[in-house]
């Protein structure tokens, strides 16, 4: 049996962040949750907040808890998710800008594929239930100022609502410097 290998990491429910260690086995966190043998992982030394009332009120406390990946609508590793297959897998792919629609989260990044971004494939042609995206913006849609950016979450592709290829953002007409240049 393997040592465990605990690494610290963050999961967003539809309603609270859990906190904790998961013993990973060395794995990269998307690898690590996309165990088919196991529908449930166990976290250690966790601290669970509310999404509604992020430091305002008390954080719940276990040493111990399970967590039903279904439950799970992104993750992401505290530490480097990096490891020698790792950084083979990033050498190989392709890197895509995309955005992701979750129950009360926007994601924008960017998804690293073997082949030209066909966003029908990314979801159909993947087994996977958690796909890692990288230089990640997620935006909870309730609040849109709260934001926060990390370099990889590993989304569940179950809970999606939409996914879609990034576009160049135009700045819409009529903005000062639109005004501007046109005296």
């Amino acid at each position: 049996m393997n040592s465990p290998s605990f690494s610290q990491a963050e999961f967003y429910t539809f309603s609270h962040v859990i906190h904790g260690l998961v013993d990973t086995s060395q794995e990269r966190l998307s690898d690590f949750l996309n165990r088919k043998s196991e529908s449930t992982i166990q976290v250690y030394d966790v601290q669970i907040s509310r999404i509604l009332s992020m430091g305002k009120s008390e954080l719940l406390k276990s040493d111990e808890v399970r967590l039903e990946k279904q439950s799970i609508l992104f993750a992401n590793p505290i530490e480097r998710d990096l490891n020698v297959k790792s950084f083979y897998r990033r050498m190989v792919r392709q890197i895509f800008p995309i955005f992701v629609l979750l129950p009360y989260y926007e994601l924008v990044g960017s998804v690293h594929l073997t082949e030209k971004l066909e966003i029908r494939r990314v979801l159909l042609s993947r087994p996977e239930m958690f796909i890692p995206l990288t230089d990640v913006t997620a935006t909870f849609s309730l609040n849109p100022s709260v934001q926060f950016r990390r370099n990889t979450i590993v989304f569940n592709k179950n809970l999606m609502i939409m996914i879609g290829s990034q576009m160049p953002v135009e700045k819409p007409s009529g903005t000062t410097e639109d005004v501007n240049q046109s005296r």
